[in-house]
């Protein structure tokens, strides 16, 4: 979710400082023939620096969902080759991109893994490289805790040690880059004279070799900037147009936007009013024809002073806003990033309490168990020990009753009498033999029965009684783990209350900024983007005024936004035929905010040139559940007009891929792993197909 909130603040950021102009061109042709180039057989090393090559480009754009998706294909491949320089290539692209992200701790590790890789592979120039990583992310973790020294030092420290391998393989280049960044830490630290050498030392060994000429507008800047931090701003004139001369022809924009807002502070400093003014515009505008939006706070911010030393307090104030309303904007983002920290070691902390409780009743359950059975058997063996004895009394009772009977038989009977009494005295005793075998067998079995359900009883008394101690220990931890989740709810909806509102402010800024522009087409371009913040909006608003923080009910969404749509475009109910078919009626809002802004580009296309009066407008919008049995279960999304309809060629043409919706709904559909068709039947219909994903 954080990966998807940061795709869509950096899509707002646009919106609101671009004025439809033309953006650098994105480097989409080498992917397009990187990717053409995996479908041939490749060997595994080959493949595996394909996948690199993508990932890096996509880096390039800040792409980094992307990135990470082709890098993560590359592990197998170097691994099953030995390919170890491939494997350091791996590691630290992903070191460079959790560092892009600000997720420090986590790039720490691939960090000084790539550097084991690259060892191994005997490379020491990627080593330093790697080196290098690592001191400009001790930097970005000291400036993240406000400058932090030690964190500064150990970042200074990883640079000197690349320094110490540069300077062994005379690799000039590297040791420029450096020297740059080594001056760069010394600044955070404020040690501005320190940091000064080190840019000077840069630059003498640039003079000396022509090692890395692409570097000298970097130096000539940063010594600028220097010079300015310390308030000494002839010489910093001096550098930066130095920096400029060069940047100018080869129209280096990143790089002028940084010239022309150190210019401005340099003669705000010398008092030349008229020259600051001049060169903050010119950083203005060439920043809202860029696609260099992370320099806008600082551009912003010396517009405010410029125009507040010139006196111009109205204009010190509108371009103060802008500056807060990105620091806001920024700050919200890292507020998400905590809440899906917390989100996770929540979870992990749950799993691992469930299943040291599951454990543990087990345990004892075996140990009950066992227990068990050893006194039965104990007590078993006790009862056919006394049933042994008991049958051997009875047996010895009876000969000696028999032995009597026929003692006093003999002596009383002497004749055929005798005989005949002594014959009917032993079938008595064979009868009351068989009697007394009777009565022990059931004496026997009624011993064991009693026993047994004594046993029984005992033995459950006391397994309830654990059972009802072990119950109640998990009961409190249940609503313990209860409590924690409501808590969590509640920070998840105010965190969704507080995205809507910032929305909403972003809406405004939209609205009055379109009230203030006369060109037609920037105005539309600024409220279709407003368009897209109220989707974005419409969503949030839903998830913070119900318990089902992560999930968004579809079938209120879609037709709110639909009729949002179709009134901003001057339709009304009578006069537009909306036909809604939503079958599936509750998405996860990582699914929900894309799919909602898909809906928001194709329909706001249908309004803008699909109607032309002739006929009754119709737009259907459909959502529903795809399940067959020869594919995984899907999601389904159609919008049709009966419009003239667009062809799939003129859809995929040049002037329709520059287009920054075409491309919003090209990438937003890459995110979900999607497909989208376009049909023309009686008008036009487009079809989009998402792989539900399983919950397990």
């Amino acid at each position: 979710m954080n990966a998807l909130y940061r795709g869509l603040l950096s899509f707002l950021l646009i919106a609101l400082l671009q004025v439809a102009r033309v953006q650098a061109q994105s480097p989409s042709r080498l992917i397009d023939s990187l990717k053409t180039t995996l479908a041939r057989k490749l060997p595994d090393s080959t493949r595996a620096n394909t996948y690199y090559d993508i990932a890096n480009a996509f880096v390039k754009t800040s792409q980094y969902d992307s990135a990470q998706h082709y890098l993560d294909k590359m592990p197998p491949y170097c691994l099953r080759s030995n390919y170890y320089l491939g494997m350091g290539y791996y590691c630290r692209l992903n070191g460079i991109i959790l560092n892009n992200r600000g997720q420090y701790n986590q790039a720490l590790p691939f960090l000084h893994q790539s550097i084991d890789w690259f060892t191994r592979a005997d490379r020491p120039k990627h080593v330093a490289r790697a080196y290098n990583s690592l001191g400009l992310l001790y930097k970005m973790m000291g400036q993240q805790n406000q400058r932090v020294e030690p964190l500064l030092e150990q970042g200074i420290g990883y640079v000197r040690k690349s320094i110490a391998i540069n300077q062994r393989l005379k690799a000039m280049d590297q040791l420029v880059d450096n020297y740059i960044n080594l001056g760069i830490i010394y600044e955070d630290l404020r040690a501005y004279d320190r940091g000064r050498t080190y840019f000077l030392r840069a630059l003498a060994i640039n003079d000396s070799t022509h090692a890395l000429p692409s570097a000298y507008p970097v130096i000539y800047n940063d010594l600028g900037a220097n010079y300015i931090k310390q308030k000494d701003f002839a010489p910093a004139v001096e550098y930066l147009n130095k920096a400029l001369a060069i940047n100018l022809p080869q129209k280096r924009i990143s790089s002028l936007i940084h010239n022309y807002r150190n210019l401005s502070t340099a003669h705000r400093g010398l008092g030349q009013l008229p020259l600051a003014l001049d060169y903050a515009e010119k950083a203005r505008q060439l920043l809202e024809s860029s696609p260099y939006k992370s320099l806008a706070a600082s551009v912003y911010s010396e517009l405010a002073r410029v125009h507040e030393a010139a006196g111009l307090y109205p204009k010190a104030y509108q371009f103060l806003s802008l500056q807060k309303g990105l620091e806001d904007s920024l700050m919200t983002l890292n507020k998400a990033q905590a809440i899906a920290r917390v989100e996770e070691q929540y979870a992990l902390q749950k799993t691992r309490e469930v299943a040291t409780l599951n454990a543990k009743l087990q345990l004892d359950r075996a140990r009950e168990l066992a227990r068990i059975q050893a006194e039965k058997e104990t007590e078993v063996a006790a009862i056919q020990a006394a049933e042994r004895q008991q049958i051997a009394r009875v047996k010895t009772a009876v000969s000696l009753q028999k032995a009597r009977s026929l003692a006093e038989i003999e002596a009383r009977y002497k004749t055929k009498e005798r005989v005949h009494q002594i014959t009917e005295l032993n079938a008595q005793n064979q009868l009351q033999e068989r009697l007394v075998q009777y009565m022990a067998a059931g004496l026997f079995v009624l011993t064991v029965l009693m026993g047994l359900l004594v046993y029984q009883y005992t033995a459950i008394r006391r397994a309830n009684r654990r059972l009802s101690e072990q119950n109640t220990v998990i009961s409190q931890n249940s609503r313990q783990l209860a409590d924690q989740a409501q808590q969590l709810r509640t920070l998840m909806k105010e965190l969704h209350h507080r995205v809507k509102n910032n929305l909403a402010i972003i809406s405004g800024l939209l609205r009055l900024q379109a009230n203030g522009l006369e060109d037609e087409s920037v105005v539309q371009a600024v409220r279709v983007g407003q368009q897209r913040v109220e989707a974005m909006s419409l969503i949030h608003q839903g998830l913070y005024q119900t318990d089902q923080v992560t999930l968004v009910n579809m079938a209120e969404y879609l037709p709110t936004l639909a009729q949002n749509l179709m009134r901003a475009y001057g339709y009304g109910r009578d006069t537009f035929d909306l036909q809604m078919d939503i079958k599936l009626e509750e998405l996860d809002v990582d699914v929900a905010i894309p799919l909602g802004l898909i809906v928001n580009e194709l329909v706001t296309n249908a309004f803008k040139y699909a109607y032309n009066g002739d006929q009754v407008p119709l737009l259907r919008i459909s959502l529903q559940q795809e399940v067959t049995t020869s594919a995984p279960p899907a999601i389904v999304l159609e919008i049709e007009d009966n419009g003239p309809g667009i062809t799939p060629d003129a859809w995929r043409s040049r002037s329709s891929r520059t287009s920054f919706g075409k491309r919003l709904v090209t990438s937003l559909t890459e995110q979900l792993e999607g497909t989208l068709d376009l049909f023309v039947p009686k008008g036009t219909l487009f079809r989009l197909r998402i792989p539900q994903p399983v919950h397990t």
